[in-house]
């Protein structure tokens, strides 16, 4: 996600009583301690009362857009990408060591998704290309093996954004103005795509899209969800058999009265619940939103651009989270740009999906 806000105004961090009536009566404490940061809440409600506590880590380097992070179960590593600057990371969980590495003839990395059965093989979003990447997670440069798709010489207007894989292995992309042409905040040009691996075509799923962004998938009402950081909205779609997305519906509409997270939405993914946790690009946090669209909690995170999120760790119960670090109205200042690890929100995410090529 890129959200160019050159009129960004920073919003009352307030939750919609609408959607969450509970938690706007939650007391936060906050203490910082060898770059581990604990948040203690206790949330009170009319009828119940209920504590919960989390702790935040961060994690350097500090990146300019950090995005697309991907849990990958045979290495335990976290694999994540600078956008702007075409950077890809491994956090290798075992060792608790980043490494980086550039891409021989690309200018960015929006997303990084590892390909089945192909050891060290990823793709790479880069501008409006979606690429095939050769890297082994430790050297500083990778290679470009070739490229899967683009969207053609009617499009260069636009660049991919976020990106990922559902439970069937199909790639689903989307676009956004470039950053050059103009503000994606005044214009929907972007598409959201469907990457057809037998004709190697992008088959266009939905148009009009401000700002590309967070995609998830409900394995058990085979429900689709994702944000447009532009409308502020998250839509909710069917899925057909060839993966073709039908009847979408705004399924929330941040920008509704009352409904105002205090930023935009962002990256997001989605529990063994089905609640889906969504990076508040602005707002200092991650909101946990239920089925029945409430948001059930707020996860405090210590930089103001929130920008995707990802389960990962051993029991993938840990909410690793990226943050950007761009100039826009105010100068972002550390941990700004670093990855967080937050643990013990009592949730589960799914194994993540590798591309099937």
């Amino acid at each position: 996600m890129y959200l160019m806000i050159l009129l960004i105004k920073t919003q009352t961090n307030v939750l919609s009583k609408a959607i969450d009536p509970i938690v706007a009566a939650a007391c936060v404490g906050l203490s910082i301690k060898n770059r581990q940061i604990s948040f203690s809440r206790t949330v009170h409600a009319q009828t119940t009362a209920m504590a919960d506590s989390y702790k935040v880590e961060t994690i350097p380097p500090f990146t300019e857009l950090g995005e697309g992070p991907h849990w990958h179960i045979p290495s335990q590593s976290l694999y994540y990408v600078s956008l702007t600057n075409g950077l890809l990371y491994r956090l290798d969980y075992g060792q608790n060591k980043v490494y980086c590495a550039s891409i021989d003839g690309a200018e960015q990395a929006s997303f990084i998704i590892p390909v089945k059965d192909q050891r060290e093989c990823f793709v790479v979003g880069d501008g409006g290309r979606v690429l095939m990447v050769r890297w082994d997670g430790l050297s500083e440069k990778a290679s470009i093996v070739r490229e899967l798709a683009n969207t053609g010489p009617k499009d260069t207007h636009n660049r991919f954004n976020d990106g990922k894989v559902d439970p069937w292995g199909r790639l689903y992309a989307g676009t956004m103005m470039r950053e050059s042409v103009g503000s994606p905040f005044e214009k929907a040009t972007g598409s959201l795509y469907r990457y057809c691996a037998r004709t190697g075509q992008l088959v266009e799923q939905d148009r009009n899209i401000y700002i590309s962004n967070g995609l998830a998938w409900n394995r058990h009402t085979n429900k689709f969800y994702y944000v447009d950081s532009g409308a502020n909205n998250i839509k909710e779609y069917d899925i057909d058999l060839e993966g073709n997305l039908i009847n979408g519906k705004i399924w929330v509409d941040f920008k509704a009265t009352g409904n105002d997270p205090g930023g935009f939405g962002d990256g997001m993914t989605i529990d063994t619940e089905g609640n889906l946790f969504v990076a508040i690009f602005n707002g200092y946090k991650v909101l946990k939103i239920s089925p029945q669209k409430n948001v059930l909690q707020e996860i405090k995170i210590p930089a103001q651009q929130v920008t995707s999120v990802a389960f990962g760790g051993p029991k993938l119960d840990e909410l690793f989270v990226t943050t950007a670090s761009m100039l826009f109205t105010t100068p972002q200042k550390d941990p700004a740009g670093a990855t967080f690890k937050v643990t013990g929100l009592g949730a589960k995410g799914y194994p993540m999906d590798e591309i099937v090529l």
